[in-house]
């Protein structure tokens, strides 16, 4: 097996005979992850008798015949493992990305059969998994907002405004009329960026909805915290719109 000097995460699946999975396999099939693993994450089947070796995160799985000899799990694979090992935040990164890449399709992800440990939060992942989605960033805040709270949100909300035109919040949940902005420096440089974010905030707060803004850093490393405040907005928002329809 001949490989580049820096490739160390496949240099040492293929010195064990193992297949990169999870996110370092999403990695290595293009796709953006929420947090790259801290070691390479990687699979070897049940029946191997190898020692956990120090600089991979390894576990133990069934692997079919037809995947013996990969160095990595096919796409399909390595979103239900994902799916059934990571948080929401993380898997729901990878199942988005895989639809965007389109190496994965919604029609794969409703059919594919599951293991029976973790299916019900590879099924959770799987059905909520969406190509509209942005990137990573948007994902990670999209599964916050599902913990948070047991209302829909949807990727790429769209809101109607008072001259007709269709924007589209990050995420959405119309049934409490909140969006949430994953607010990038990437997209946020220049004077005429902040003249149209502040139009687009301003007329999506006419037309009913409470905004939410939310840097990268935050869904990154305060998560708690990005929970917490949409908790809060949506048990005012579900009073408010109760006592409206009194």
């Amino acid at each position: 097996v001949y490989g580049l000097p820096e490739d160390g995460a496949r240099s040492t699946a293929a010195r064990l005979g193992v297949h990169l999975s999870h996110r370092t396999a999403a990695l290595q099939h293009g796709w953006g992850v929420l947090h790259s693993p801290d070691q390479p994450e990687a699979i070897a089947s049940r029946t191997r008798r190898i020692p956990q070796p120090a600089e991979l995160d390894l576990r133990f799985r069934t692997v079919t015949a037809d995947e013996l000899g990969l160095r990595t799990t096919r796409p399909l694979r390595t979103v239900i493992d994902c799916a059934r090992d990571l948080p929401l935040p993380e898997a729901l990164a990878v199942a988005d990305s895989a639809l965007r890449s389109g190496l994965v399709t919604v029609d794969e992800l409703l059919r594919t059969a599951l293991p029976r440990t973790g299916r019900s939060a590879a099924r959770r992942v799987l059905d909520l998994a969406s190509a509209e989605s942005a990137n990573p960033f948007e994902s990670g805040l999209r599964a916050l907002a599902i913990e948070a709270t047991d209302v829909g949100w949807v990727a790429q909300q769209t809101i109607t405004v008072r001259d007709g035109t269709v924007l589209h919040a990050d995420v959405g949940c119309a049934g409490v009329r909140v969006a949430l902005e994953a607010d990038s420096h990437e997209f946020h440089r220049s004077r005429k960026d902040v003249r149209e974010d502040c139009w687009r905030l301003n007329e999506m707060t006419i037309a009913g909805w409470v905004v939410l803004r939310f840097a990268w850093e935050h869904v990154m490393f305060n998560p708690d915290w990005v929970r917490e405040v949409i908790a809060w907005v949506v048990r005012q928002r579900v009073s408010y719109c109760s006592s409206l329809s009194a």
